[in-house]
This record gives C-alpha cells, structure tokens and sequence, in this order.
C-alpha cells in the first residue's frame, strides 16, 4: 500500500534536491504538504473503520498522529508498532 508513493517520493525528492536554486521545489514542497497530510488521515481512518472496534482503532490511530507530531520519533517505528499490533489481534 505504500510501496508505490514511497518510490514516487523517493524520485521527486531526488529531484527537487537538485534545483534547490529555483523557487519551484519550495512551491511544490508547500503544496504538496497538506496533501500528503490528508492521504495519511484518510488511509488511518479507512483502515480504523476495517477493525472490530473502530472507536479503538481511532483512539490508536489519533494517538500514533499525536506521536509522530509532537516527538521526534521516526513514523516508521509508529507504523511498526502498529502493524505488531494489529498483527498480534490487539485492533
């Protein structure tokens, strides 16, 4: 699920570092902030509401956000804490 816009990031971020020079990668840096930020929410509430109880899952998934905004924690370690608890049947 986020194997294709992880390797789409990859490759623009690769671009965009290239032509730091230019005041179009900080433009399209901008705008495509708050689009990332709404994909996030959208993928965390979709797969809240695929669980027995979304009520809990949206608790997890609000706090992992919380997380991940207010430490300097990786969200890969959120996501992998998730996973293992999604794996282990805790949501």
């Amino acid at each position: 699920m986020c194997g294709p816009s992880a390797v789409v990031a990859y490759f623009v971020s690769d671009k965009l570092t290239r032509s730091r020079q230019s005041v179009w990668p900080a433009i399209l840096q901008a705008a495509l902030v708050p689009v990332s930020i709404g994909l996030m929410s959208a993928s965390g509430f979709i797969l809240a509401l695929t669980t027995g109880d979304p009520w809990v899952a949206m608790g997890l998934v609000v706090c992992a956000a919380r997380l991940a905004l207010m430490t300097w924690l990786n969200p890969l370690w959120i996501l992998d804490v998730g996973g293992i608890l999604g794996f282990a049947g805790v949501v």
